[in-house]
C-alpha cells in the first residue's frame, strides 16, 4: 500500500469512516494533503520530498528517523507531537503550532519558519541551522543542546524559556 493510501486511511479512521491507524515505516511520499486528521499517526524512517500539508492536524503523532525535504506545513496543528531523529531540509512551516511538542536529535536546515508557537515545548539536541523566519512565540520552552548557527529570526518572543 502506498504512503498516500496509508495516510488517507488514517484520516478516514480518525473521522470514523473506516480506514485504519497509520503506521508508516520506510515509505516515501511526494503528495499534497489538506484538512486531514492525522492525530496519533506514527511515521518511522520515511522520506517526504515535496510533500505539502495544509490545515492538517498531527496532535500526539510521532515521527522517528524521518527525512523531510522541500516540504511545506501551513496551518497545521502539531500539539504534543514527538519528533525524534528527523531532518528537515528546505522546508517551510507557516501559521502552525507546536504546543507541548517534544523534539530530540532533530535538525532543521535552511528552513523558513513564520508565525509558529512552541509554548511548553521540550527540545533536546535540536539544530536550527541557516534558517530564517518571523513571528516565533514560545512560553516555557525548555531546550538543551540547541544550536541556532546561521539562523535569523525577526519578531521572536521567548517568555520564561530556558535554552542551553
Amino acid at each position: 500500500m502506498s504512503a498516500q493510501a496509508i495516510i488517507i486511511n488514517h484520516d478516514l479512521w480518525r473521522k470514523g469512516a473506516g480506514g485504519a491507524p497509520a503506521g508508516l515505516s520506510g515509505m516515501s511520499d511526494a503528495s499534497a494533503y489538506a484538512g486531514l486528521d492525522l492525530n496519533l499517526a506514527q511515521f518511522m524512517a520515511s522520506t517526504f520530498t515535496g510533500s505539502s500539508f495544509s490545515a492538517t492536524s498531527f496532535r500526539q503523532a510521532g515521527w522517528t528517523a524521518c527525512h523531510f525535504s522541500n516540504c511545506s506545513f501551513e496551518l497545521c496543528d502539531l500539539e504534543g507531537i514527538a519528533i525524534s531523529g528527523c531532518t528537515f531540509t528546505h522546508c517551510t512551516f507557516a501559521r502552525s503550532q507546536f504546543r507541548g511538542s517534544r523534539m530530540s536529535g532533530t535538525r532543521f536546515s535552511q528552513c523558513t519558519w513564520s508565525d509558529l508557537n512552541f509554548d511548553s515545548a521540550q527540545w533536546s539536541s535540536v539544530d536550527v541551522l541557516d534558517c530564517n523566519g518571523t513571528g516565533i512565540d514560545a512560553t516555557d520552552l525548555q531546550g538543551e543542546r540547541v544550536d541556532f548557527t546561521g539562523s535569523n529570526f525577526n519578531d521572536m518572543s521567548l517568555t520564561n524559556a530556558r535554552i542551553n
